[in-house]
């Protein structure tokens, strides 16, 4: 993928997933902020989720207390998916913010 189509692919990604996350009640609480390319939520405790874009490997990277992980767009799917085990982006997000909150948070 040319380096301005990632750029313009990933900047709607984090827009996407920014609104979605500030449509669930169960984040209200959160502070969710996307700054150049920085999607940072931060909880009361100081604890944080991080997604960001990664030009140079056109790449999605992710910080959660699951540990880190890389997402490449699948081309086929328009799904962006985890680098080393295949699983998709939105149920990993999913997944880290069910077990930081203690109850299911679905982002669709």
């Amino acid at each position: 993928m040319a380096d301005a189509s990632f750029s313009v692919v990933a900047s709607r990604l984090l827009e996407d997933l920014m609104e979605r996350m500030e449509a669930v009640e169960a984040l209200e609480d959160a502070d969710i902020d996307l700054v150049d390319g920085i999607l940072t939520v931060e909880f009361d405790d100081g604890s944080q989720i991080i997604l960001n874009r990664q030009e140079a490997a056109q790449q999605i990277w992710l910080v959660s207390p699951l540990g880190p992980a890389h997402f490449d767009l699948d081309a086929a799917s328009g799904r962006w998916r985890d680098d080393r085990t295949g699983a998709d982006l939105t149920d990993i997000l999913e997944s880290a913010f069910s077990a930081r909150l203690g109850q299911p948070v679905r982002l669709s």
